[in-house]
């Protein structure tokens, strides 16, 4: 009786997560992005941004020439400043960016379009 008594509060659990809304698969457009970077980095501001190809993720540039990304993350975003340069590259669209993390030692993001400003072929 306990198994079964386990099982139905895990699938209400569930649905009370489903329907607050957990189960979303976010997107971003640049405006969302710039919203997002800004909220996430203390003191970027952001100059432009180039969401990744269907809107899960993008790369932004800032006013002060700094580089940063949004990463998806569940059913948010991960922010990250790119500190240096030399550490992304881009491969047939796909940005990649060494960020060292031990959880995340590279971050890959296939882009819509590559900018010039990142500054990598």
């Amino acid at each position: 009786m306990i198994h079964i008594a386990s099982l139905v509060a895990i699938l209400l659990l569930t649905g009370i997560a489903w329907a607050m809304g957990f189960r979303s698969t976010p997107v971003l457009d640049a405006a969302s992005a710039v919203r997002e970077a800004e909220g996430r980095l203390a003191g970027f501001r952001a100059a432009e941004a180039v969401p990744a190809a269907g809107g899960r993720g993008a790369v932004l540039r800032g006013v002060d020439g700094s580089l940063a990304l949004l990463l998806p993350f569940g059913d948010g975003w991960l922010a990250r400043r790119l500190s240096d340069p030399a550490h992304v590259r881009v491969d047939g669209g796909v940005l990649e960016a060494t960020l060292g993390e031990p959880m995340l030692r590279v971050a890959r993001l296939p882009l819509e379009r590559v900018p010039a400003w990142l500054g990598v072929a």
